[in-house]
């Protein structure tokens, strides 16, 4: 599947902390896909809820459409 800038999405996985006091974030969170694909195959996503305000990486077979 192709995700497109501003398109809401869910994730399929577990999104672990990536340091100590960070955001984790279960499967199933939604957020909103704010990079396209890149050379690594990856979408970044804004989740909602991220404190942080920082953007992760999935690939397309880790999210679905919101």
């Amino acid at each position: 599947m192709t995700f497109t800038i501003g398109q809401r999405v869910r994730t399929t996985v577990d999104a672990p902390a990536g340091w100590d006091g960070a955001f984790s974030a279960p499967a199933g969170t939604l957020g909103t896909i704010t990079g396209g694909l890149d050379r690594n195959g990856t979408y970044a996503v804004h989740l909602d809820g991220d404190p942080d305000h920082m953007d992760a990486s999935y690939t397309a077979d880790e999210l679905i459409p919101a």
